[in-house]
């Protein structure tokens, strides 16, 4: 799993950079995209705790996308809810603004790490460097 690492500060300047992403005790990789500041870290912490959906992260409005990848690639989506998706299984995944541009540059050979890079060229949301993880450590 890859992501750029922008951290958005709600206006058009990056605050910096951070983590989107983890690697759970059992090997499973999560990640998550939102637009308001600190809402993804703890869609990321809800989910490790246990997902557990009375304890969902509260906000004004659900702004995020959601993925966990287990190690077997079965993948598991959610997008401005709770309710995970899957398993759905792909040859690859998106999530975030650049998604679409990365999602065709893996489509096109291209791997995640280089799919993301690609899309920091082009989307203005997404900067580098670039962060991966895979499922051992």
């Amino acid at each position: 799993m890859a992501a750029d690492t922008r951290a958005y500060a709600g206006f058009n300047s990056p605050l910096g950079q951070k983590r989107k992403i983890r690697r759970l005790a059992d090997g499973t990789l999560i990640g998550c995209s939102s637009n308001q500041v600190g809402f993804g870290e703890a869609v990321l912490d809800w989910y490790e705790a246990g997902a557990d959906p009375e304890k969902a992260p509260k906000a004004a409005e659900l702004k995020f996308t959601f993925l966990a990848v287990k190690a077997n690639g079965e993948g598991f989506y959610a997008n401005d809810n709770f309710l995970l998706s899957g398993p759905v299984k792909a040859e690859c995944f998106a999530i975030g603004s650049g998604e679409g541009i990365a999602h065709g540059a893996m489509r096109a050979g291209a791997g995640a790490k280089r799919a993301v890079e690609i899309a920091c060229e082009v989307d203005v949301w997404s900067g580098l460097p670039v962060m991966t993880l895979t499922h051992e450590e």
